[in-house]
């Protein structure tokens, strides 16, 4: 937890605004990051908000089988691919244009979709492709002959057979198929490293959602490396996190204005390197959300800065533990997340964050 409130403070205090044309959207970030967890001492899940895990070891059951629709992860109630979801149907159907991001009709018509999906497996079976994203990539990335290479087959063989070996990888950012994803991927790059009994991985994560998604990122890779150990025979050790492009959302007009402002940017990092003890974040809270426009009520929650700072509040709480089911990974990944994966002694701070995720 000090590891990420410690990224959390370098991306407030000395992050620089941009632009992404892909969510339309401002961000404040920071270019190259890095942290280590070591899993025989505790469990990477964020304790000062309430994270669900659940949702993030469903996401990574749907990879590790290769999936690229988001119909079985709505019936596993994950909701969070639909809106990339629902932007490549736009773009199946050419209203892409015709339905402006952060637009009312946008939202209108997002809305009903997410209803269709929800209740028609039918229709989500459709219309809920996601193209070659992630997982796909794992399990049948074609080579240069247009044969599939199952990447998760190859890796669970190579550390068995050729423990020594530097090619444990799991690749998901094919450039050939990157314009049919409705979103690249974000954790790309997967290397797994055998010392005696022990099995390392490093992640590498190409744009880093650093509230809403790294917390699932980190417990989701977590799990993943304990489940590689446990197929494999080792003992799931140290799980290392590198970060490039890594944010918080600033929201769209008229909050983002305040940011394209220097002197702003200026007094709010001011405040920020100032400030030593957990009491001075709501103080920063309050005074930034003095100064800034409001947010739309269409718009409430595209700015994660007010959430950032009361997470930085809270005190971290002791880790929690988690437990693998007895069960083969070829098993497992068809079985429901509660069924294979039990985590113990997670006792969050509880509070509403109103942050919503960028499409």
């Amino acid at each position: 937890m000090e590891q990420y409130h410690a990224l959390l403070k370098e991306i407030l205090t000395n992050g620089e605004v941009q632009f992404d044309p892909r969510t339309e959207e401002y961000t404040l970030g920071v270019q190259g990051w890095q942290y280590r967890f070591d899993l025989r001492e505790m469990f990477p899940l964020v304790t000062t908000r309430v994270i669900n895990p659940r949702l993030a070891i469903e996401e990574l059951f749907w990879k590790l089988r290769g999936e690229r629709n988001i119909k079985s992860l709505s019936e596993r109630n994950v909701r969070y691919w639909n809106q990339n979801a629902f932007q490549k149907h736009l773009e199946r159907k050419g209203l892409k244009e015709k339905l402006p991001k952060h637009s009312k009709e946008w939202e209108d018509a997002f809305r009903e979709y997410d209803s269709h999906v929800s209740s028609d497996p039918g229709f989500a079976e459709k219309e809920g492709d996601l193209g070659p994203v992630y997982g796909y990539q794992w399990r049948h990335w074609r080579n240069s002959k247009g044969e599939e290479v199952d990447q998760l087959e190859d890796l669970l063989k190579g550390i068995r057979t050729k423990p020594g070996s530097r090619y444990h990888t799991l690749n998901a950012y094919n450039p050939g198929e990157l314009k049919g994803m409705a979103i690249g991927p974000c954790p790309f790059w997967h290397q797994f490293t055998v010392y005696g009994k022990n099995l390392d991985l490093h992640m590498v994560q190409r744009s880093c959602d650093i509230f809403l998604g790294v917390p699932y990122n980190d417990a989701q890779d977590a799990v993943l490396l304990s489940l590689i150990a446990k197929e494999t025979g080792l003992q799931p050790r140290r799980f290392t996190h590198t970060f490039i492009n890594t944010h918080a959302y600033l929201g769209v007009p008229p909050r983002s204005e305040f940011w394209l402002d220097s002197k702003n940017v200026e007094e709010f990092q001011s405040q920020m390197r100032a400030a030593r003890q957990r009491v001075q974040y709501p103080e920063i809270k309050e005074w930034y959300l003095k100064e800034a426009p409001p947010e739309n009520n269409r718009d409430e929650g595209k700015d994660h800065i007010p959430d950032i700072l009361t997470q930085l509040s809270k005190e971290p709480q002791s880790h929690p533990k988690v437990e693998l089911a007895n069960i083969p990974l070829s098993e497992a990944i068809n079985m429901r997340a509660e069924e294979v994966v039990t985590i113990t002694g997670y006792k969050p701070h509880k509070w509403k964050t109103k942050a919503r995720m960028a499409a």
